[in-house]
């Protein structure tokens, strides 16, 4: 069962295209490459404190396309 699900968005505070991680209605994560800097990952807070629990192996394989995904989608 996959609880994780994925976009490619245009945000206006990035330069570049941006690939979200969402579980349910939450934002998990980001993974962006703004000119000059390496691909990098904002992990955001679950909600009411707690914390986030998934698939070790889910999670990489998301966080490793979203890598795949920026790199095939420059903008």
């Amino acid at each position: 069962m996959k609880s994780l699900r994925a976009q490619i968005a245009s945000v206006t505070d990035r330069e570049n295209l941006i690939y979200e991680i969402w579980h349910e209605n939450q934002q998990v994560a980001e993974i962006s490459k703004e000119p000059g800097r390496g691909y990098e990952i904002e992990i955001y807070p679950a909600a009411e404190n707690g914390a986030w629990h998934f698939d070790l192996s889910e999670f990489k394989a998301m966080l490793e396309y979203g890598v795949k995904e920026l790199e095939s989608n420059p903008q």
